[in-house]
């Protein structure tokens, strides 16, 4: 979500996957932890496969930006840290069309790995069906704690990959910046308007993020109300500073 690397420390973790180096900052795990807080079940087990679900999704999403970055010719690379992730690469001269595509390659590989998760469950005889929900995959759990209907640690994992790469990748695609959904809302107001294209992109960013905040208030998520709320200050300023202090909105 950051639109820059953060430092590199003695901590991050580093590696190369399909040839696409890796770098972990330890914040990402520390506000992983934080994230997987629900005040209700905070077991071992829950809170390490809350990390991997967060990790798989992260690293999936932003591999799909890398590969999509690659498939046009570029070097790119992956950082993930306290706020999401990053895939950078070198770029010079892109067209609207080529931003588009990698911006989108990113919540793309989610809903894929959603989509293989639902047919896994499906193929297994677990999945009931589908619903208009937060999470709206509806699936018997393969395992149970005995005498207890709360969902084993494997379950509540599942669970949670979904629910990122579902949910996350939905309001991820939100005309907001700098979600990938403000990049495209950009590229393609610039591409109508190339003088009042980015005005236009950052006025949608900002009624975004307040609606996506008061959406957040009314089902009682602090974290994305503050999020969002933060989101839509960054946007004004920036809105503020593109058009000057006395300049029209």
């Amino acid at each position: 979500m950051l639109s820059m690397e953060p430092p590199r420390t003695q901590a991050d973790l580093n590696f190369s996957l399909f040839g696409i180096p890796v770098r972990v900052h330890p914040f990402f795990w520390l506000v992983g932890l934080l994230l997987g807080l629900d005040g209700s079940n905070n077991e071992p087990k829950r809170m390490v496969g809350w990390l991997v679900a967060l990790f798989v999704s992260i690293l999936v999403h932003e591999l799909g930006h890398a590969f999509a970055a690659r498939r046009y010719g570029h070097r790119p690379w992956i950082t993930l840290h306290s706020f999401g992730g990053l895939a950078s690469y070198d770029a010079i001269d892109q067209n609207a069309q080529e931003k588009i595509v990698i911006s989108f390659a990113g919540p793309l590989a989610g809903f894929m790995l959603a989509g293989l998760l639902v047919a896994g469950i499906a193929v297994s005889g677990h999945l009931i069906g589908f619903e208009l929900s937060f999470f709206p995959v509806r699936f018997v759990p393969f395992l149970t704690q005995a005498g207890d209907s709360a969902y084993a640690p494997l379950d509540l994992m599942i669970y949670d990959l979904m629910f990122i790469n579902i949910f996350w990748g939905l309001i991820n695609l939100f005309p907001v910046y700098p979600l990938d959904g403000g990049q495209i809302a950009r590229e393609i107001l610039v591409e109508r308007s190339p003088y009042e294209g980015v005005r236009q992109s950052l006025q949608l960013s900002i009624g975004s993020a307040i609606g996506l905040t008061v959406f957040a208030l009314v089902n009682g998520s602090i974290y994305m109300a503050f999020l969002f709320g933060y989101l839509a200050y960054l946007s004004y300023a920036t809105l503020k500073s593109y058009t000057g202090r006395g300049g029209p909105w």
